[in-house]
């Protein structure tokens, strides 16, 4: 398969949307067929684990009926002797990188989940898919560019958003303020810090981040922008012109400087359990609207937006996806020993749901119960000519 920065290169647009966006225009039907075929792939490479066989309970699956049936749901618990000892002789296929997560959410501390070098590879194509929703006007619409400039401001390895960045600047060729290798041994502070200095001069084209910190960082902005002194930094001819314009336009609204009258953004994407109450902050800081995503440490880039900002759409290709509804969350909830029923992304209909996913490619987890629950707002799109479920994320299963 081409690098997305190869399709860009060669003007070949319609291949680079198909290859991104494409999911989009799947029926139920064919999002249950790639589901289907990707998971009994992964049943096979997890009757050849140690850990998969246990977790099966010693027999191989022939069906996915029969995969749901005889295999139980599992939480961090169910792998943790394993993950946190990094017994690589158990897995599926040998971890290609070990990712983390920040512990707040586990009564064990940081999760470990090994990634295969499969799913290290794939973890770039929805953020270049988010690239192009978050900048479009309409289906097609390819505003991006090889060498655009995209703030850094995620995390270092090994949390996930670093090896999410390292992927994307293989599969793309962006241009990371600052450069990958030489942020990723600064402090979070001065990463972003020197980011915007470089942009200041070079540009900025994409922005990511969490919605809290993208709102905050906005806020920042405008109150420092009253104290800026002169510095040799601000003495080149593109950070003078940048700013020049701005001061004009904050002039005539009778505002501070903000963000967006230095910047002119292709797109921002966003994510994290508050998108749904910083976006319109988010849009007035950075004059753009955050395109909303979902990503978790277990499983990657999982879900996104369409270019009409409404619900997000899941990929089917990312992992095995099931949802315990409502009444079946809460019965569980009451009475732990029972095992909740779950149902199919193309099954779902208006509700609330827990999110529970298998890895594929490689990966270890199965049937886990990430913690997530999500509500579907629509059962279809058809503004945007989506037969998919269109969902919101709603809360932490645990009231994080």
């Amino acid at each position: 398969m081409n690098n997305s920065y190869k399709l860009i290169e060669e003007g070949r647009k319609d291949e680079l949307w198909n290859k991104h966006c494409g999911f989009l225009s799947l029926g139920r039907n064919e999002f249950k067929d790639i589901q289907k075929r990707l998971m009994l792939e992964q049943i096979t490479l997890l009757g050849s684990s140690k850990i998969g066989r246990t977790l099966m309970g010693g027999k191989i699956p022939t069906s996915l009926e029969e995969f749901r049936q005889i295999t139980p749901l599992t939480t961090y618990a169910d792998y943790s002797e394993i993950l946190m000892n990094k017994k690589e002789e158990d897995l599926p296929e040998k971890p290609f990188v070990w990712a983390r997560t920040s512990g707040r959410s586990s009564d064990l501390g940081p999760k470990w989940i090994p990634y295969s070098k499969t799913m290290y590879d794939r973890l770039s194509d929805p953020v270049v898919g988010a690239m192009l929703m978050s900048s479009c006007s309409q289906p097609g619409d390819v505003k991006l560019e090889r060498n655009d400039k995209f703030l850094m401001a995620t995390a270092p390895p090994p949390y996930a958003s670093a090896y999410i960045a390292r992927a994307t600047k293989d599969n793309l060729e962006v241009i990371f303020l600052p450069k990958l290798e030489e942020g990723e041994k600064m402090g979070y502070g001065e990463r972003v810090a020197t980011g915007f200095k470089l942009a200041m001069r070079e540009g900025l084209d994409y922005f990511m981040g969490i919605s809290v910190v993208l709102a905050r960082m906005g806020e920042q902005f405008e109150q420092q922008s009253t104290n800026t002194k002169p510095s040799k930094e601000l003495l080149h001819l593109p950070t003078l012109w940048r700013l020049l314009k701005a001061l004009v336009i904050s002039k005539i609204q009778k505002r501070n400087i903000l963000p967006k009258d230095i910047w002119h953004l292709k797109g921002i994407m966003s994510g994290g359990t508050d998108t749904e109450i910083y976006k319109d902050r988010i849009e007035y800081f950075w004059g753009k609207k955050p395109l909303e995503g979902f990503a978790c440490t277990e499983a990657g880039n999982m879900a996104m937006q369409a270019w009409n900002f409404k619900g997000m759409v899941f990929f089917p290709d990312n992992a095995f996806l099931e949802f315990i509804p409502l009444d079946e969350y809460e019965k569980n909830k009451d009475n732990p020993t029972y095992q909740p029923k779950t149902l199919l992304y193309d099954e779902l209909d208006l509700g609330i749901y827990e999110l529970v996913l298998s890895n594929f490619n490689g990966g270890v987890l199965v049937r886990y119960r990430i913690g997530d629950l999500f509500e579907v707002i629509s059962n279809r799109d058809e503004e945007i000519g989506s037969e998919l479920p269109q969902m919101r994320f709603y809360s932490r299963s645990d009231d994080l």
